[in-house]
């Protein structure tokens, strides 16, 4: 009776914790890690600074005049906040060029290698294997 209740137990434990382990995707499996970065030049709609991955949305304008919502990912919150970045570090409206890894299934999404404000200060940069890489943020950043 005591071994069918721990392997009950165990078995119980299992589906509970299996599903979100399931869940998550590799970043390898959803974006192209060995394919030409991506360059947009666009404006932030939105910096989703919440888990569990941080995205900037940006606007950019084709050359034909539309404009192309892009979603581009990035590390977890703690990962960026222990980096000192946090929901402020880019604001609705700037202006940035932004360097991402392209999707596996194509469209406006991408995994974000850097970004680079207007003056040229470069933030949430990446290492070539996806991992976040320390950034100095602009005195004053918060």
């Amino acid at each position: 009776m005591k071994q069918s209740l721990t392997l009950f137990v165990l078995a119980a434990g299992l589906a509970v914790t299996a599903g979100p382990l399931l869940a998550h995707h590799g970043t390898g499996i959803s974006y192209d890690l060995n394919a030409p970065l991506i360059t947009l030049k666009g404006t932030v709609t939105e910096l989703a600074f919440r888990n569990p991955h941080v995205s900037i949305f940006i606007d950019v304008m084709n050359e034909d005049g539309s404009v192309v919502h892009w979603a581009l990912e990035h590390s977890n919150v703690a990962s960026l906040a222990r980096r000192g970045y946090n929901r402020n570090s880019l604001r609705s409206g700037e202006e940035v060029t932004a360097v991402a890894y392209p999707s596996r299934g194509g469209g406006p999404v991408g995994l974000t290698f850097k970004i680079i404000r207007a003056d040229g200060t470069e933030l949430l940069h990446r290492d070539q294997a996806g991992a976040p890489q320390p950034t100095q943020l602009p005195e004053g950043e918060d």
